[in-house]
């Protein structure tokens, strides 16, 4: 079973377990009412538990494909808040909304809509990005630079020195991104031609870079006009032909957002969770709020959703306790409930809360809603973690991250390095070919690291030209070899400048967390071995001993 049905069969058999939970669900609603009515004096107890029961069903009936018995329950919800139920004639109003309620749950679901609900969600899944990159390029020599230099980045490149050759590549296989010189030897500007035949006979709209050792407005203009939606110099700067893929390709250094999802309801919480991880987001579900700041801790998300009605503590309650720890002031938490009214929405997000969504919500919608606010907050988070230049974390949320880290280790002694990497004869570089050179090569390293590395571990710009990675779950030895890799990766790129080509290379430090260490020994004890790789002769990996 592929992945897509393997999330559809999920989907479904949680829809299936919430019919086979309905009657049950009913029971104990038709039992909460009874001792409502039975109740001698107080009644807020046996209605509080009626309350929470009616709100579960109204915001999971209309999830399921039980629309009407989702907008029923709403209205009892509402009925029994405005209600005094001492009132003979009010009671009778319940008994027979309830009645209602009954009916509407014996009745099916309206299962082709939850079908194509399902389906609908599964074809928002973000798959992972196509790495094949096609070169058109009559300069073998050239070429073949261009495809080692790709591959290094994790791009499966392929170079093609004809368009007859070319044209039976893209009849096999279509390719991310084309790069296509705009000179060749049968026409002065026929790559931008032989481009846009190819766009026209494939029907898709591949984006072109164009390469050339013209600079001319006809030239460019030309290259435009083809579909080139980037024009690169000869020489080539492979760093800025790289970030140009990157962008192309949907492989800009962006992590999957993580979404962590709070609600009592498990086949709730589950169906939101299974939902949004068809969009590509990785997600964690749990239904008892006690367990957030131990969740939080194992899995710190991007985005909280979180229901507000929860019985033994509600949303607003859990949100204020977040908030109660410096390192979660700006994780936003979104509430979801089937509360409209907006004066109660306003009290609930002035206490902790940064977004409102209500249920019942379609599996589109969902996606929608948490995908452009994590966008968005990940964005203004961005801003104050980032490093400007490269999009690294920055030297004080390394910091943050790295603790979270070590505290992760105190509790489940899990492996953790820390790696310390600079730049060898960085200031030599500046002065020969210029600050803005320079950059171009910091943020030529950044790019090796992010996408060599796993999504787990740690990257930061330490500060100029020294960079940090915190490792975890593999000891030293394996530290070593992919760091040394990364070394010897960074060792082959070419960087372009106006007297021409050049390399560098990076010395690295690397120490493994112990009882011995604290976060500043550690960090100590990577910088010494950094220093050792330097007074060495540079180019080369030490680990601190």
């Amino acid at each position: 079973m592929d992945k897509r049905a393997a999330k559809i069969a999920k989907l479904q058999a949680l829809s299936t377990q919430f019919c086979q939970q309905l009657p049950h669900r009913m029971q104990e609603i038709a039992q909460a009412w009874q001792q409502v009515k039975q109740a001698d004096n107080d009644q807020s107890d046996s209605i509080n538990t009626l309350l929470h029961l009616i709100h579960s069903l109204a915001g999971s009936a209309g999830t399921f494909g039980y629309i009407r018995l989702g907008e029923k329950a709403r209205y009892v919800e509402l009925e029994l808040q405005q209600r005094d139920l001492e009132k003979t004639n009010n009671s009778r109003l319940i008994d027979e909304a309830l009645q209602h309620l009954q009916q509407l749950s014996e009745q099916k679901a309206d299962e082709n809509s939850y079908h194509n609900k399902i389906e609908q969600s599964i074809e928002e899944e973000i798959s992972e990005g196509n790495k094949d990159v096609y070169i058109l390029e009559d300069n073998t020599l050239l070429a073949s630079e261009i495809v080692k230099q790709l591959e290094y980045f994790g791009y499966q490149a392929c170079a093609y020195e004809t368009a007859q050759a070319l044209r039976k590549a893209y009849q096999q296989k279509l390719p991310v991104a084309l790069i296509a010189d705009i000179v060749l030897p049968d026409g002065d500007l026929k790559g931008p031609k032989i481009a846009k035949e190819l766009n026209a006979l494939s029907n898709k709209n591949i984006p072109v870079i164009f390469i050339s050792v013209r600079s001319d407005w006809l030239a460019r203009l030309t290259a435009l006009r083809a579909g080139g939606v980037a024009y690169i110099s000869k020489p080539i700067d492979f760093s800025q032909l790289v970030e140009q893929l990157d962008k192309l390709s949907g492989r800009t250094i962006e992590h999957p957002y993580r979404v962590l999802v709070v609600d009592d309801t498990p086949l709730l919480a589950e169906h939101y969770a299974t939902v949004l991880k068809t969009a590509g987001m990785e997600t964690q579900a749990i239904t008892d709020p006690a367990k957030l700041l131990d969740t939080l801790a194992e899995f710190p998300p991007d985005f909280i959703l979180m229901d507000i009605y929860m019985p033994h503590c509600t949303g607003i309650e859990a949100a204020q306790v977040i908030r109660q720890h410096s390192s979660y002031q700006s994780l936003p938490i979104v509430y979801l409930s089937t509360e409209g009214a907006l004066q109660k929405q306003l009290e609930a997000l002035s206490v902790g809360g940064d977004d409102f969504l209500k249920k019942p919500i379609s599996d589109t919608h969902l996606i929608t809603a948490v995908s452009t606010r994590a966008k968005r907050f990940r964005e203004l988070n961005a801003l104050m973690t980032q490093d400007s230049l490269t999009g690294l974390l920055n030297h004080i949320n390394l910091k943050l991250a790295l603790e979270r880290e070590l505290a992760c280790w105190q509790r489940h002694e899990r492996l953790v390095n820390f790696v310390m990497i600079d730049i060898d004869k960085f200031k030599q570089v500046n002065d020969e070919y210029g600050h803005p050179i320079g950059d171009r090569v910091i943020k030529s390293l950044a790019r090796l690291l992010s996408q060599r590395l796993r999504k787990t571990d740690v990257v930061a710009r330490y500060g100029g030209e020294e960079f940090a990675i915190v490792l975890t779950n593999i000891n030293v030895d394996q530290a070593y070899v992919l760091v040394d890799g990364l070394r010897e990766t960074f060792s082959k790129l070419e960087h372009v400048a106006d007297i021409g080509m050049f390399k560098c290379t990076f010395s690295a430090g690397i120490a493994q967390m112990s009882v011995k260490h604290d976060m500043f020994s550690l960090i100590k004890s990577a910088d010494e071995a950094l220093y050792q790789a330097k007074s060495n002769g540079r180019n080369q990996v030490v680990v601190y001993s």
